[in-house]
């Protein structure tokens, strides 16, 4: 039997829960409460504590069920099974659920309301100190902005605001694998692909030369890529590094799947012509 551990707390590393957002720090006080109200309804402490109606649904019916497949879950909850298929897997990500591998069956369990109550409370302190530190580069002015985000919904994140941006090309420098580490291949091809093609934009690429890379490298004209090779000789990079025009985003798959993100023109101007005098330096890749 194969468990996956739950998510642990840390102060670096806490992904986004469902629909906790800088709009609950103000309820800091509220949310410290709940820690001695853990007797109220699973469903309505979820809901309390930033998940969705349905994710607040599937969390109440794992927490009585203690350990249940898929289909038992969408039985005991009321939420369609097709629903769940994209749904357990964010509250894994969020934290919320775990999974459980018995031979060839994927089993689900819910984490314990109190440490549910525990990350809601820990995503909205990172909130707080993420508050505190714009304003403060507000009050000095000139300073980078520099913002820390996690999990999936901080990967989408990073990518919303590439397209927002309306730039026609950004830069990357990468293992190749490190998205993997976020969000599922699935993902990437329907979602990053999709809107990167739909937008026009292009893209350039260095990235360690594996086996792996080989097989993304095999399908640049259809994504609108260009890669350069990056032998494996210099190491495994342990971050990706995402160039912008006016921000680079750092993805840390070594360090909890935690990403950064560094707003300043001047910055991402220097980051890129170090990648341009990197990029003349590599051959590109032989067909």
């Amino acid at each position: 039997m194969l468990v996956k551990e739950p998510f642990r707390i840390s102060s670096f590393n806490v992904p986004f829960l469902g629909r906790l957002t800088m709009g609950f720090v103000e309820n800091l006080d509220k949310f410290s409460i709940l820690r001695y109200t853990i007797n109220m309804k699973p469903e309505n402490l979820a809901l309390a504590c930033g998940l969705t109606k349905k994710s607040s649904k599937a969390y109440a019916a794992l927490s009585s069920l203690g350990e249940a497949t898929m289909a038992e879950i969408a039985q005991a909850s009321g939420v369609r099974r097709t629903t769940l298929y994209s749904l357990l897997p964010e509250l894994e990500n969020s934290g919320a659920i775990y999974e459980v591998l018995r031979g060839k069956r994927t089993y689900w369990r819910a984490i314990a309301p109190e440490e549910l109550v525990k990350l809601a409370e820990e995503k909205i302190r990172d909130a707080t100190a993420v508050k505190e530190n714009t304003s403060t580069r507000k009050r000095t002015g000139g300073l980078p902005r520099v913002s820390f985000l996690s999990g999936p919904a901080g990967f989408k994140q990073i990518w919303n605001m590439i397209f927002e941006s309306k730039e026609r090309e950004y830069r990357i420098i990468t293992d190749g694998r490190s998205f993997l580490d976020f969000v599922k291949e699935k993902y990437i091809l329907e979602e990053i692909i999709k809107e990167k093609k739909k937008l026009s934009i292009k893209s350039r690429q260095i990235i360690t030369d594996t086996h792996y890379a080989k097989k993304i490298i095999e399908k640049d004209a259809m994504e609108n890529r260009v890669s350069r090779l990056l032998p494996e000789k210099h190491g495994i990079l342990s971050f990706t590094e995402i160039i912008s025009t006016k921000f680079v985003a750092f993805l840390a798959r070594r360090y909890e799947s935690s990403l950064f993100i560094v707003e300043d023109q001047k910055f991402a101007e220097t980051r890129k012509m170090l990648f341009e005098t990197l990029w003349d330096s590599l051959p590109p890749p032989k067909p």
